[in-house]
């Protein structure tokens, strides 16, 4: 009976831990295409780079990038 339960607790906890860390995955690569898109556009001070990082997310969640 605790063998069952232990085993349910597993198989449950890997449902839960797989999506989680693939999704830190995209966000590694989130950021990191971010980080390109601002470099590239080579920003001279900090409103810059939040102007280009709010930029980012805009054509991200639009589809454009």
């Amino acid at each position: 009976m605790i063998s069952l339960l232990l085993t349910l607790g597993v198989v449950a906890g890997a449902g839960v831990l797989a999506p989680m860390i693939a999704s830190n995955s995209n966000s590694s690569a989130y950021g990191s295409k971010m980080e390109e898109y601002i470099v590239s556009n080579n920003p001279q001070d900090t409103a810059d780079v939040e102007r280009l990082a709010l930029e980012f997310d805009r054509k991200a969640k639009e589809g454009f990038l």
